[in-house]
């Protein structure tokens, strides 16, 4: 199977490759690098400062009288400058301009830029001013989306969007330069979305999704999905350095390795290497002890001018200590303080690498092709007592969750503008095949000593999948973009603790997705969607019980509008309906399956964006849930821990002095940790500050987590436990504590 996919990946990539052909005359276009739209009046220099041209309307230069190699220089006030070297043979050039702040007043909402369509981005400016402890911390930017760390820093957090407690991404879906990161069958969750591994600098740009509504995302994007996509090239070398209370350490450096030089070929090269170490004790009474180490190494080569090689290489390695979650009734009666433990002997390790290929081809002045090949080993080792003495009074309740996993995949797509020869229409055809191959075990522990194996599982899951999706502008005022994707799934699985046995099973979803734009004026939109959606079961579950269907349906229903007031005030408006189809919710301490069934939500969500001044900005976003599950009796059909009402938002300062600053509140309502919502989670509000001061050299700056040293609880269960000298198991809210106020400096150099 595995030869197969490879040859298969390989002959479509060559197969894409024409001859390479010599042009006389230098041309190129000029995009920008957020919207990817052409930036006109761009002066190309010399490095004598001889101004050679400036790019038109279109954002199109030609040079000529130009002896290369010659270093070429692009200004335009608003963006910041770069500078390339022209190498011999270079005959077009592509070049993207990043902006050097964020202006309101240039936003026009329109659906006729395919690129933005469907698709919301988080600005540069939140990327660079919220505290990052890890690249996990990204997904807070997405509006309505909380994050909550429950095991320790070295694991993935909880993921709450759109009314959704999606575990650890069983209902999100997570890309980092189009490598799905969401592990099925994990032996910790289903869908398991660990973003440790990404370092927070290498990111270039960040997009999010609400709903089941992108095609080209299939296998647990439900209530919505986020991609990260690295940068291609450093703009200059740093190295930094991170210092904060409980012994928080950080070091980073990235540095260019091929740059203004040639390596393998005479056309443009740029490769980088970026090594992160992190060293963590946090606020817990017993240390966490977390080590932390990220590679990262990314080569990109033109191999002609109509086609792109990038490849990239990331390792992962970390291990930690964890105080778990603590019943409350422990806290109240003084046994432990809210950082104390029951059991400190929890934590864990994991190690991760992936190898990744990507070839762009433009195969003609309409069409594009994308060619992609990528390799995920996937290590993983995770101590947690949850119940602590409830099934052995004796030795405890310690558990091992254990996997070894290798992901091969291949990902294809074309795009081909007006195909079916109406203006401003785009096809796009894509393809895909990904082979999960994955052991995973459950032990019984003592103090991480092996005290018994309770099953271990050898798990092949294969996914093919193909889709169509058609952006056509029906008039000036409505696009509408359609799609419809196809999955097939092949389940095996082979139980060889404790009884031995083998099955399999297979499965196919059809998945259709429409939305509507009309663009009622240039500050006015209305849009609506309509589409299907889906997450795989625990291939265990899908093949133990004939009955089961692995790939449970979502059908949402988006209604909104986006606008804009003045040239400075822009906002987003959006109701919307989630219906999922039975959902079997993974136990981790039993290791079992529990249908929850069907569930619906019902929701709405507000985004404001206000820019009084040139460099400040205010924005804050509103979002409301109100979930239930259909199947249970009315009282007892509240879903445990989906959240309700939530917010976020901030003022961010952007000074022309290199003074940068950002102050940033966000609040997770109550919500109900039962079915009859008798038991409910406390709501918190928590704020973050960040001051930077950046020169031309350096960077140093501050980075305050809980501004106000609020008291929380990040990560809230109601489940029953059993401590010593308790006689019988009691139902108690069971907790991590949230972020004291925590303090990082922060020193960056540039050489």
């Amino acid at each position: 199977m595995y030869k197969k996919l490879i040859l298969c990946s390989v002959w479509a990539m060559c197969f894409s490759l024409p001859i390479f052909s010599q042009k006389k005359a230098i041309k190129g276009k000029i995009t920008d690098a957020e919207t990817q739209l052409a930036i006109s009046q761009v002066r190309i220099l010399t490095s004598g400062k001889t101004v050679l041209t400036t790019t038109d309307e279109r954002g199109n230069f030609s040079i000529t009288a130009v002896k290369a190699p010659i270093n070429l220089t692009f200004l335009l006030e608003g963006y910041i400058e770069k500078t390339i070297t022209l190498k011999k043979g270079t005959n077009n050039l592509a070049i993207v301009l990043d902006r050097e702040t964020t202006e309101l007043s240039e936003i026009i909402i329109s659906s006729k830029d395919e690129k933005k369509l469907g698709v919301h981005k988080v600005s540069k400016i939140s990327l660079q001013l919220i505290p990052i402890s890890s690249s996990q911390d990204f997904l807070k930017t997405v509006p309505g989306l909380f994050i909550a760390q429950h095991a320790g820093g070295g694991k993935a957090e909880q993921i709450f969007l759109r009314g959704f407690d999606n575990d650890h991404g069983t209902d999100f879906a997570v890309l980092v330069d189009d490598i799905g990161i969401n592990l099925s069958s994990h032996a910790h969750g289903q869908g398991y979305a660990d973003l440790h591994f990404l370092i927070p600098e290498t990111v270039q740009n960040a997009d999010y999704y609400k709903g089941p509504h992108e095609t080209s995302l299939g296998n647990f994007a439900v209530s919505g999905a986020a991609k990260f996509t690295t940068k291609d090239k450093l703009h200059r070398n740093f190295v930094k350095l991170e210092y904060g209370q409980y012994d928080f350490t950080r070091a980073l450096a990235m540095v260019s390795l091929i740059d203004q030089k040639n390596f393998l070929t005479k056309n443009d090269e740029s490769a980088y290497i970026a090594i992160e170490g992190t060293y963590n004790n946090s606020f817990f009474e017993s240390n966490q002890k977390l080590r932390r180490l990220n590679t990262f190494t990314k080569y990109s080569i033109s191999l002609s001018d109509k086609h792109q090689l990038k490849t990239s290489l990331s390792t992962f390695h970390s291990d930690w200590n964890a105080s778990g979650q603590i019943p409350l009734r422990a806290v109240k009666s003084g046994l432990i303080t809210k950082y104390g433990a029951i059991d400190d002997k929890e934590g864990g390790d994991t190690k991760r690498i992936h190898v990744n290929a990507q070839l762009n081809s433009t195969l003609s002045n309409n069409t594009t092709l994308i060619n992609q090949l990528y390799y995920v080993s996937n290590t993983y080792n995770l101590f947690s007592n949850f119940s602590f003495f409830q099934n052995d009074p004796v030795h405890g309740d310690m558990i091992h969750q254990q996997e070894n996993r290798d992901v091969f995949a291949y990902k294809g797509n074309i795009a081909i503008n007006n195909i079916l020869e109406i203006p401003n229409s785009t096809t796009t055809f894509g393809w895909s095949a990904k082979h999960n191959h994955n052991y995973i075990g459950l032990n019984h522990t003592i103090g991480r000593e092996l005290l018994e194996n309770v099953n271990r599982f050898k798990i092949k899951e294969t996914n093919y999948a193909a889709f169509i999706k058609e952006r056509i502008q029906i008039t000036n005022k409505l696009t509408v973009l359609a799609g419809l994707r196809a999955d097939y799934f092949d389940f095996n699985v082979t139980e060889i603790i404790p009884t031995p046995q083998q099955g399999s099973t297979t499965a196919f979803k059809l998945s259709p997705k429409l939305s509507l734009f009309y663009d009622a004026t240039e500050d006015l939109q209305f849009y609506a969607k309509a589409s299907t959606g889906f997450h795989s079961n625990y291939a265990n579950a899908a093949v133990k019980n004939k009955s089961i269907n692995p790939l449970p349906k979502a059908i949402g229903y988006d209604l909104g509008t986006e606008f804009k007031i003045g040239d400075n005030f822009i906002g987003n408006l959006t109701s919307y309906y989630l219906q999922s189809d039975a959902e079997f919710v993974f136990v981790s301490d039993g290791f079992e399956f529990e249908n929850k069934g069907r569930s619906k939500r019902l929701g709405s969500e507000a985004s404001f964006r206000y820019q009084p001044l040139p460099y400040f900005w205010l924005d804050t976003d509103l979002n409301y849930s109100y979930g239930t599950l259909l199947d249970a009796p009315k009282g007892d059909n509240k879903i445990p821990s989906a959240p309700r009402f939530t917010t976020t938002g901030g003022a961010t300062l952007r000074l022309q002095n290199g003074i940068k600053a950002s102050l940033r509140y966000r609040y997770l309502g109550e919500r109900p940790l039962t079915e009859d919502a008798s038991i409910i989670a406390q709501d918190y509000f928590i704020v973050d500050a960040v001051v930077n001061y950046t020169t031309s050299k350096y960077t140093i700056g501050i980075s305050i987590e809980n501004l106000f040293d609020t008291s929380w609880r990040e990560a809230v269960f109601y489940d029953s436990s059993q401590l010593q000298g308790e006689l019988a198991p009691v139902d108690d809210i069971h907790f991590t504590p949230g972020t004291p106020f925590l303090a990082k400096l922060n020193l960056t150099y540039f050489f």
